[in-house]
């Protein structure tokens, strides 16, 4: 057999332009290839495939040239854990904890809180207008935390036989709408939801009577493990372009109601 000698110089001119190619196609946004998406169940965010989430997610990734490889929805802890671990790119509805930073790129695109609910028939202005009222029925799901401020004044109608338990947000719903309950907390996610596929959204006032009540910020998570800080900060930036644009409000509109949709892009995302 005989061997072909090339002069160095001569083979470096033959090999660059066929590397080169391959180095074109590196995505700085996704520098590890495909993505793996990591949701988990939660409200109109996620649900069997569907909600705001993965439109989000997709949008961003279509934004940015970056293909989506696989997606997958997981219980909660396990979908963090696998962004943790780099098996999985990109989560979304992500809480922002200081365990969570160490791990994640966390890049909020919502804030929200529980709201007051209350008949439309209602005609208090303020909590002090419907603390004011002696027959007054407020309506609980059991065992369900809410902001330090508002489980105090649950805390204080139970003492005054005030508090109607419910045993879940249906239960919940229902005794506002059949007027068992006069008001209720809940959040955007979970009511907004229920209300447009009972048709009663026209049937129920949204007040927010804890302005100072602290809000949650949902997160686009980002694995560590995964993206440098440079490529994450794209994802950031295209976020941010997406909240000026209007298409992240045009993404929560296709789930939440308008009022819903004003509240949880109340704090600007600059």
């Amino acid at each position: 057999m005989t061997m072909l000698k090339l002069p160095l110089g001569r083979l470096a001119r033959l090999l660059i332009p066929a590397l080169f190619p391959l180095v074109a196609q590196a995505n700085p946004a996704c520098p590890q290839g495909p993505l793996v998406i990591a949701y988990y169940d939660f409200g109109v965010a996620y649900h069997q495939g569907k909600g705001y989430d993965v439109d989000l997610v997709r949008e961003l990734a279509r934004r940015l040239d970056c293909p989506i490889r696989a997606e997958a929805d997981y219980p909660r802890i396990r979908a963090l854990k696998q962004l943790e671990l780099g098996l999985a790119d990109i989560g979304a509805s992500t809480l922002i904890t200081p365990e969570r930073q160490r791990y994640l790129w966390l890049y909020p695109y919502n804030h929200s809180k529980n709201m007051v609910l209350l008949p439309r028939g209602s005609r208090a202005d303020s909590l002090d207008d419907l603390l004011k009222s002696p027959a007054l029925r407020w309506g609980a799901i059991r065992g369900y935390r809410h902001s330090p401020a508002q489980d105090r004044l649950l805390s204080e109608l139970a003492q005054q036989r005030k508090l109607v338990i419910a045993e879940s947000e249906d239960d919940l719903y229902r005794m506002l709408l059949n007027g068992l309950v006069d008001a209720a907390l809940a959040h955007p996610i979970s009511y907004d939801p229920w209300f447009r596929a009972h048709r009663a959204e026209q049937l129920i006032n949204v007040r927010d009577f804890f302005p100072d009540a602290e809000t949650i910020a949902g997160s686009i998570a980002l694995s560590k493990a995964r993206f440098a800080p440079a490529a994450a900060e794209l994802w950031h930036q295209e976020l941010r372009k997406m909240y000026r644009d209007g298409t992240l409000r045009a993404i929560l509109r296709r789930y939440l109601s308008e009022t819903s949709v004003d509240q949880i892009l109340k704090q600007a995302l600059e």
